[in-house]
């Protein structure tokens, strides 16, 4: 993932703090962050969202391993009423890093290509934005929303009226 100049939650970790170790880093969003991502993703609200990360080094070549755990609370909207959702997410994850054009050495086809990173590093919390918008459900919906029915819904299949039967009826005194 290239760092983003105009990410809401830029917390850069620079690929030279790397040299010594693994780095282990607690990101938490502020309000003003969590504001702007709201707007981002349209939603009611980002109430939390933080992570705990552990970023370093793969052996044998040039790829960055970061895995932690994300914590958010959010609030949605639900797809049939518009009421506020509130969700609160969980997550573990996994990803793997490396430089723009990085091939396993392998080459084939199943090879997964890793996130690219650029001089500046990896931006774990546009990470963290990334994996809160993949956690959410696409289409949420309230316990008591329920979908528009047809007008007909309830009544005897045979007492509705089907929406050519008048140009059926039409046709049929025609044709008389």
């Amino acid at each position: 993932m290239k760092a983003d100049p105009v990410s809401e939650f830029r917390r850069l970790v620079g690929l030279e703090e790397l040299e010594d170790g693994e780095i282990r880093r607690t990101i938490e969003a502020g309000e003003e962050e969590r504001e702007a991502l709201a707007r981002r993703f349209d939603l009611v609200a980002i109430d939390t969202l933080n992570a705990d990360v552990r970023v370093r080094r793969m052996s044998g070549g040039p790829l960055v391993r970061v895995e932690g755990r994300l914590t958010a609370d959010a609030v949605q909207r639900c797809v049939v009423t518009l009421a506020p959702l509130p969700v609160h997410i969980e997550e573990d994850f996994v990803e793997t890093f490396g430089p723009d054009g990085y091939r396993a050495s392998d080459g084939g086809a199943d090879t997964d290509v890793p996130e690219v990173f650029d001089d500046s590093g990896i931006d774990l919390g546009e990470l963290a934005a990334q994996l809160l918008t993949l956690s959410l459900d696409p289409y949420p919906r309230a316990p008591d929303a329920n979908v528009l029915q047809e007008p007909w819904a309830g009544e005897d299949a045979g007492d509705r009226r089907r929406p050519f039967a008048a140009l059926g009826e039409m046709v049929q005194k025609q044709r008389k």
